[in-house]
Order: C-alpha cells, then sequence, then structure tokens
C-alpha cells in the first residue's frame, strides 16, 4: 500500500495542519485505562510542533449523537498536559456555524508557530458520520494540510477521517504508517505455520475476517461466545451462555473447515460473576444450569502448541470474560505465550481493545512484534485485504495533490 508520507524537508512552519487521531480512550476519574493510541499519536504531534507548524488536533470521543458536555475532548486537554506535559490549547468553537469558524480562525492564524489546538468531539457535529462535504468543507477551511494520525478510526467513512482529505492536500501520519506496514506482513507471504486465535462475542460481526483467516493462515482457532454457535451447530448443550442466535447458520457453513479448531473443555459456572464458584470440563458435560466463562485447561494446552509451532502469530479478541479473574486465564495464557514467541521465532500480533488490558496486564507487552490500537479497524484491515476508506482515499487521491 503506497501512503503519501510526509516530506522530511517540506517548509512547515506555520502551516495549518488538521490532525486527525484517535484519542477515544475509556475517560475514568479523568485518567485513560488504555493510554497507548495517546503514548503513540502524542509524538507526532510533538514532532509537526518542532517543525514550527500550527496543529490541530481533531478526534471523537465516546458516541455521542449530540453535544455532551460529559464527552468533550476537553478533558483530554488536561490529561495529555498531566500526561505527557503536552500544552494543547482548548478551541470549542462550533465548527459548523459561520460565526464559530471565524472565531477560531481568528485565533490559530494569531497563533505562534508550533501551537498546537484541540478541536471539539468530532462526533457532536452531524454530519461527522454522514461524511457530508458541508462538513468537511468546515473543517478543511481552517488548514492547509490534512493529515491521517488515526488508523483505529480508518474504516469510518467519516468528515474527519475520508472527507477532509478530498478536500485538503493529504498525508499519512506516522503511527497509521506502522500499523498498516505491521499488519500487512499478515497478509502478504507471511511465514508458516501461520496461526490466528479469535475471540470476542458476537461471531457475526468477526464473520469477514473469521473466513479471511481461513482461507491465508494455517490453524484458526475460534474462542470466546464467537464459538458457541459453533457448539450448537454440533448439536452440543451451552445450557445459560451467552449465544448469538444469528451465528449458528454461520458457523454451520464453517464447521467443516479442517483448519478450524475449537475448544474442546471450558470453566464453567453457574453463572459469569466475580466470586463464583467454578469448574473445568468438556464441552459434552455441561449442565443445564451452567455458563461458559472461558476456554478450559486441555484447549489451553493444545492451543499453547500450535502457538508454540508457529512463525507468524496474531490474536484478536479475548477468549473469555476476561475482565473477571476465573475466567481470564485462557486469554492470560494465549498472551503469555504470543510474546514468548515473538520478536524471534515468529511474528507476533495482537489487537482489539478488549485485547490490549490482557496484553498489558502479562507484564510483557514489549515483547510483541506489533501491538495494534485499531481494534474494529484491524479486523477490518485483515477482511478487506487493506481497504479502509479512510486509506483508500489518501492513496487515491494522492497524485491530484502532489
Amino acid at each position: 500500500m503506497k501512503l503519501p508520507i510526509i516530506p522530511s524537508k517540506m517548509a512547515l512552519k506555520n502551516k495549518r495542519i488538521f490532525l486527525r487521531v484517535d484519542w477515544n480512550v475509556p475517560m475514568i476519574g479523568g485518567s485513560a485505562e488504555d493510554s497507548l493510541k495517546l503514548t503513540r499519536s502524542i509524538k507526532t504531534v510533538q514532532a509537526l510542533a518542532k517543525r514550527k507548524a500550527v496543529i490541530l488536533v481533531a478526534t471523537h470521543l465516546g458516541r455521542p449523537k449530540k453535544r455532551d458536555p460529559k464527552l468533550s475532548t476537553k478533558q483530554l486537554a488536561h490529561l495529555v498536559l498531566i500526561r505527557y506535559g503536552v500544552d494543547l490549547v482548548f478551541l470549542g468553537e462550533d465548527l459548523s456555524t459561520i460565526g464559530g469558524r471565524t472565531s477560531a480562525l481568528k485565533i490559530i492564524n494569531a497563533a505562534k508557530p508550533g501551537s498546537i489546538f484541540l478541536l471539539e468531539n468530532v462526533r457532536f457535529y452531524q454530519g461527522e458520520e454522514k461524511n457530508t462535504l458541508k462538513l468537511a468543507k468546515a473543517f478543511a477551511s481552517l488548514a492547509d494540510i490534512f493529515v491521517n494520525d488515526a488508523f483505529a478510526s480508518s474504516h469510518r467513512a467519516h468528515a474527519s477521517v475520508v472527507g477532509v482529505a478530498k478536500v485538503l492536500p493529504h498525508y499519512a501520519g506516522p503511527t497509521l504508517v506502522e500499523e498498516v506496514r505491521a499488519l500487512e506482513k499478515l497478509l502478504m507471504k507471511p511465514k508458516r505455520p501461520y496461526v490466528a486465535v479469535i475471540g470476542g462475542a458476537k461471531l457475526s460481526t468477526k464473520l469477514p475476517v473469521l473466513k479471511t483467516f481461513l482461507s491465508i493462515a494455517d490453524v484458526v482457532c475460534v474462542g470466546g461466545a464467537m464459538a458457541h454457535p459453533f457448539f450448537v451447530a454440533q448439536k452440543k448443550r451451552i445450557g445459560k451462555s451467552y449465544i448469538e442466535k444469528e451465528g449458528i447458520p454461520l458457523a454451520r457453513k464453517l464447521l467443516k473447515n479442517p483448519k478450524l479448531r475449537l475448544p474442546v473443555d471450558a470453566v464453567v459456572a453457574t453463572k459469569i460473576a466475580p466470586g463464583v464458584h467454578v469448574r473445568a470440563t468438556a464441552i459434552d458435560g455441561l449442565k443445564q444450569t451452567e455458563a461458559i466463562g472461558d476456554i478450559g485447561p486441555e484447549t489451553m494446552r493444545a492451543w499453547a502448541q500450535e502457538i508454540k509451532r508457529a512463525k507468524t502469530i496474531v490474536w484478536n479478541g479475548p477468549l473469555g470474560v476476561a475482565d473477571i479473574p476465573a475466567f481470564s486465564h485462557g486469554s492470560l495464557l494465549v498472551a503469555r505465550v504470543i510474546a514468548a514467541r515473538s520478536k524471534g521465532p515468529a511474528y507476533g500480533v495482537v489487537g482489539g481493545g478488549d485485547t490490549l488490558p490482557i496484553v498489558l496486564a502479562t507484564g510483557m507487552s514489549e515483547w510483541f512484534d506489533h501491538i495494534s490500537t485499531g481494534g474494529g479497524a484491524m479486523v477490518e484491515f485483515i477482511a478487506t485485504k487493506g481497504k479502509l476508506p479512510g486509506l483508500v482515499v489518501l492513496e487515491r487521491t494522492q497524485l491530484k495533490h502532489h
């Protein structure tokens, strides 16, 4: 994939850059649970500021349908200052109005080279998710250049991701390029054996990526509640376990694939909650009153053996209800085995919003070849073989501008 990168010799002094990042991090008491997105992209902000550009940082936060003070990006300015010592000037003007844009431009144009502004939550605007040209032009009117450094948002055809790129000269930021290069290795001439581990709750949302892995990997291990439709398709009882009913016919079609590995046992309890009594059982031994909370020890052993033989490993999605300690062992074990194989014997990539806390909990995060911060974007990048809206627009229209 040929992405346009900002030339190192390009003069950026006083150039106004609309920088799209993904700082959609959970805010708990003013601190972010997952700071990887911030840590990586703040380097881009600092590098552009060093080159004396005027930076307009744009991100979404949460999924607001209208303006909501609780989801204002203003709180991110405080977080970034405390954590990284980077001073962002919050610019809360309503950019959908002429008055708001005029006021914002007055402040931006008077700013010193190297100034950094943080714009209000892009999802406060009606036209963002609809990718309206009107909103894209409103954003673009503040800047000379667009830089997309938000891989985790690039699977969305939104105004601040796709629309602005069609209006302004544009480049891919270093964080985005790093993600693309790391994930391309999973698609282009991967070393074999190639093992994919896919978890999560819903089979329907992961079906395209699962099909891609069944075509390109040698072994595909499926865990989490995603495995339950397969058990039902095999006429096995799953007791009180969560089941996505739409997944059953989908699972039936994939059951005969020789690359597919399903859990042979599980950690179960009468309810999935902290402090409950748990037991390990073969899937066939599940009682009607029990629910599956994690993969069992036999499955852990078998999957660990597959991973230990692999030269390429990718994991996305927890294999159990990993935020409850009794049901976290399968996910933690897989994370540790992948970490132990990575950066040497194998190329190991992990990703997904729910997967990151597990990776960080192992204390081995530096051993993975790549940790993707794009949960949905990572899955879609693999399923579509790289054709994400936010990337395609950078590739397709770059000749027009450069």
